[in-house]
């Protein structure tokens, strides 16, 4: 290959003449194979982040600025040091990078150097050297500035994060409510927070220098000591305990505990952190709950469930030949003073009868409960000197008997009293409970201001009759009463006046009940007022089918006390009597004497509604007393129904001549003089219905003429008796 001389400028040959093979120096073709051997050897000095097409490119403009460098001698340095320059800024800064580099131009720039030639080549590769020590240098300046500059603003974050976070737990420390407290490993205060000091109720520098132990319950310092060391030695992660701290007066504070040990890089303990929460308020809480759980709120009394849990604590702890007595009271009319005087006179009698009890007891050893509303109970464990059951009855009433004096007021309620006593070893509170709940329903029935022993022999009855009483809303349900029908006769001619409603339920295992035992237990179980919404609703579709078959006869529904004075009782019979197309004024209610004389006047209300609407009523359970009778002068009733235990006495004895029968023969005339026509129910024999009829009674009901009967059964004996006018 020919050169150019020194003292003129390169030729430059395009390769014209020459094998196609040989790409000569001077060529595009020869810069194209230098970058790529160029790319291959500093693909071995150094990592290059980048293509090896784009690493080829950028050393092909290389491979052409020192062609154009070596063309013009001016200009050789100042290649070389931006040729050097370009290859530290493309990162071929390896141990080797350089000297390949230069080795590779002098192989290839100089085959067969000439002295002109060589001196071109030798001064551009120095000045090649000279950029790239030069840009080394100053990549490596940069890097440092870079790195010194990161970690500098690394530091300055750094600190300002822990400023942050030592500022956010200066405020948490300061301010939360849980006592906080910083402590050396023997557990010395070294700071504690305000919260801490209000708890313990010691100043900061009481507390500094202070052992954590030293605040303890000195009889649960050995376990806290041990737990604590424990702890240190890495063996518990936490200590998490509720104890009690001593606070500077003395006093005990009930606290939750927790502390933690803050180590080191190594693992090395260096500081414990305490916290204390104090629990006072909250135990003082749970203690008010409790309380408030087991006792009853306006008396402070034990109510029901702390009442039994003592009485079996006596029964478990007592000797067996012991004996308890309880009393179950309930007082009499509560309800009028309710209603009367307002709920909180009524609360403040209960206030009252509570005291009273509660000192009748003082100097015994009992217990008094208020188990229910107007309901309270006193367990006695009868000692030598402890008042027997009717003198502490007595002294029951007596204490009651004394007025209370409310608003000027004086007023004093009385009580029925239940009472049953057992023997420890034969007892049982279930059985106690509820004997003395049977006892203080027969005190009930006996009048107000009564007490009653529970009669054993009664238990039979009264287990049985809360059994069916219990069963009884899910008989209704299953469609297991019925409805029979009794016929009221004329005394004077026998003819059928109307149709009596009669209930029936055969439960399983026990004999069927009739009319009166369904009513009675109905009371009992809750149902009584949807017991006869459903019968009056199955008596009426019943009267509408006999009324479209021709018999105009009367429907008679006798109600029990609440029937009459449920509030809903009109609204009962206007859906009713809506539902089918006989005339309101062939339904006859009987309305309970008893309900219609009451205070309260809700069945007089109810008797007057329904007139209105055309329905008549009657007056049942008469029992003929002077109250009764201005009652009737008043009441629009159409018929008066004398009361079963009058019948019976008829029964016993048929001559009218005991004085009770001579004072009900001498009231009928006064009933009659009313214009009120006077039935008679449970007629049981001809004689005794000849005899109610020479006494000027006009209609008789009972066996005397026929049982109760189906409704096809009843269908029949219409059918051979002819119809006759209604009952009134």
């Amino acid at each position: 290959m020919s050169h150019a001389s020194s003292d003129r400028e390169l030729p430059i040959d395009d390769g014209a003449g020459q094998d196609e093979g040989v790409a000569t120096w001077e060529s595009g073709r020869w810069c194209a194979e230098l970058a790529t051997q160029w790319a291959r050897w500093l693909s071995h000095t150094a990592y290059i982040p980048m293509a090896r097409g784009s690493l080829e490119s950028e050393l092909r403009e290389l491979s052409e600025q020192i062609l154009e460098g070596l063309r013009q001698p001016e200009r050789i340095e100042t290649t070389g040091h931006s040729v050097g320059n370009r290859l530290v800024r493309l990162h071929a800064t390896g141990e080797d990078s350089l000297s390949r580099s230069l080795e590779l131009l002098c192989r290839t720039l100089l085959p067969e150097p000439s002295n002109e030639s060589a001196r071109r080549v030798l001064t551009l590769l120095a000045s090649v050297a000279s950029g790239y020590a030069e840009a080394d240098r100053g990549s490596a300046i940069a890097q440092q500035e870079t790195l010194q500059r990161a970690l500098l603003l690394s530091k300055l974050d750094t600190e300002r994060k822990l400023r942050v976070s030592e500022d956010r737990f200066r405020e948490v420390f300061d301010t939360t409510p849980i006592g906080m407290g910083l402590c050396d490993l023997d557990g010395t205060f070294r700071e504690v927070n305000p919260a801490l000091e209000r708890t313990l109720g010691y100043s900061a520098p009481e507390l500094v220098s202070t052992a954590v132990t030293e605040l303890f319950d000195p009889a649960e310092a050995e376990i806290v000591s041990t737990n604590y060391a424990e702890l240190l030695r890495g063996r518990r992660d936490g200590l998490r305990e509720r104890r009690n701290l001593v606070r500077s007066d003395g006093t005990k504070a009930w606290t939750y505990i927790a502390v933690s040990v803050l180590r080191d890089a190594d693992g090395e303990a260096y500081r414990i952190v305490l916290m204390v929460e104090d629990l006072r308020e909250l135990n003082d809480l749970q203690e008010q709950l409790y309380f408030q759980t087991l006792h009853d709120p306006i008396t402070g009394l034990a109510n029901r469930q702390q009442f039994r849990t003592r009485l079996e604590g006596a029964l478990g702890s007592f000797a067996p030949d012991e004996r308890l007595t309880l009393y179950q009271l309930r007082l009499d009319g509560f309800g009028l003073i309710n209603n009367g005087l307002g709920y909180e006179v009524g609360d403040s009698i209960v206030q009252s009868v509570a005291n009273r009890l509660s000192g009748l007891v003082r100097n015994e050893d009992g217990l008094v409960a208020r188990i229910g509303g107007t309901e309270f109970a006193v367990l006695l464990r009868q000692g030598p000197h402890t008042p027997g059951i009717a003198e502490f009855a007595e002294l029951i009433n007596t204490e009651l008997d004394e007025p209370i004096y409310i608003n000027g007021n004086g007023l004093a309620p009385t009580a029925s009293i239940g009472v049953v006593q057992r023997s420890v070893g034969d007892a049982e509170p279930t059985d106690m409970l509820w004997a003395a709940e049977v006892a203080l329903r027969s005190a009930e029935k006996a009048g107000k201001r009564q007490w009653a022993v529970f009669d054993p022999h009664r238990a039979p009855v009264e287990l049985t009759d809360a059994k069916l009483a219990a069963v009884m809303p899910g008989a209704l349900e299953l469609g297991e009463f019925e409805v029979g029908y009794r016929p009221l006769v004329s005394l004077t001619d026998g003819e059928i006046v109307a149709v009596e409603a009669r209930l029936a339920w055969q439960p399983q295992d026990h004999e069927r009940l009739e009319h009166d035992a369904c009513l009675r237990l109905a009371e009992r179980s809750g149902i009584t007022l949807a017991l006869r919404d459903w019968a009056l609703r199955t008596a009426w579709r019943q009267l509408s089918e006999w009324h479209a078959a021709g018999f105009d006869h009367q429907l008679v529904v006798g109600l029990s006390p609440n029937q009459s004075r449920d509030p809903d009782l009109v609204s009962c019979v206007r859906r009713v009597i809506e539902e089918e197309s006989p005339d309101p004024s062939r339904l006859l209610l009987c309305m309970s004497m008893t309900a219609l004389m009451g205070t309260g006047g809700e069945a007089a209300d109810n008797v007057a509604t329904l007139a209105d609407m055309g329905v008549r009523t009657a007056a049942h359970e008469f029992r003929a007393a002077p109250a009764e009778l201005r009652f009737l002068r008043k009441f629009p009733t159409h018929t008066v129904l004398l009361a079963p235990d009058l019948v019976r006495l008829v029964e016993e004895d048929e001559t009218f001549e005991s004085p009770e029968l001579k004072a009900l023969g001498g009231t009928i005339p006064l009933v009659r003089s009313c214009g009120i026509p006077l039935a008679v129910p449970e007629v049981r024999t001809a004689g005794a219905a000849r005899l109610w009829r020479e006494q000027g009674c006009d209609i008789g009901s009972g066996p005397f003429c026929s049982e109760a009967l189906s409704a096809a059964e009843m269908t029949e004996l219409l059918r051979t008796r002819a119809p006759a006018p209604d009952a009134s």
